[in-house]
């Protein structure tokens, strides 16, 4: 049994995930050393390696820091293999706050306020059918790009956007983001010099970074998925990659 005041961490974690619509639930960590995470859902048993850890889309937070999540093993199986119903299934029993595994490494687990509890089962109905239906992509793309330490120092800005810039409420910040957005676009179709340009994409990038954190998104991760689902959209349309090109530069 591990010690109460593990126990009380993990009821914070609980009582902070469902505030903001995250997944907890209890795994073994495997991290990697490109920023990357695997979770294995085995039965718990006594003395189980198991830890509380918080899913948001396809990142886990592990002691507050992001990994992009590349699996999930269950059984020994990895689960992106099963039919999309019986991951569904194994995710929302990992995350039963009176799961065996919830009810040893956290005896004040089930203690959460009732409108918590509530908002936690919520969030663990709306958010783990997407998340499951992402598994198989996270399975079979992985990081055929290679852009994984990229992807770390962009981390890392998200990191330092925090500190900066900090978390605004999301409307004002919404509003900010697209008056920027908006000055971009108008100086692009002006073409106006490339300071300018610079001046404003950097505001735009800037503003990338607080939104995430505003959102409490890895943007990171969410951006690997983008340009991974795009190099599967070429290869499935063209058999092999081919990049927009302008047309006075293909002529």
């Amino acid at each position: 049994m591990v010690s109460e005041d593990w126990a009380q961490d993990d009821l914070v974690l609980r009582a902070v995930a469902a505030l903001h619509g995250d997944v907890t639930l209890y795994a073994t960590v495997e991290t990697g050393p490109e920023g990357t995470c695997q979770l294995d859902l085995a039965p718990h048993t006594p003395g189980c390696a198991h830890r509380l850890v918080i899913l948001r889309g396809t990142s886990v937070f592990v002691d507050g820091r992001p990994y992009a999540l590349t699996r999930i093993t269950g059984d020994g199986t990895d689960i992106s293999r099963l039919p999309h119903s019986d991951r569904i299934a194994r995710l929302s029993q990992a995350a039963d706050p009176a799961s065996p595994c919830a009810t040893a490494h956290a005896t004040s687990a089930a203690g959460l306020d009732p409108l918590l509890t509530r908002a936690a089962a919520r969030a663990v109905r709306l958010a783990v059918p997407p998340i499951a239906a992402s598994l198989p992509h996270q399975a079979q793309e992985g990081d055929v790009l290679g852009i994984s330490t990229a992807l770390n120092s962009l981390r890392d800005l998200q990191h330092q956007a925090d500190h900066l810039y900090g978390r605004l409420e999301p409307e004002r910040a919404l509003s900010w983001f697209l008056e920027e957005l908006g000055e971009l676009a108008q100086a692009m179709r002006r073409a106006e010099p490339s300071i300018r340009l610079e001046e404003e994409l950097g505001q735009v990038a800037a503003w990338c970074l607080c939104m995430a954190n505003i959102a409490r998104i890895d943007l990171g991760g969410s951006l690997s998925r983008a340009m991974h689902e795009e190099h599967g959209r070429q290869l499935r349309k063209y058999g092999a990659l081919r990049p927009y090109v302008p047309h006075e530069e293909a002529s």
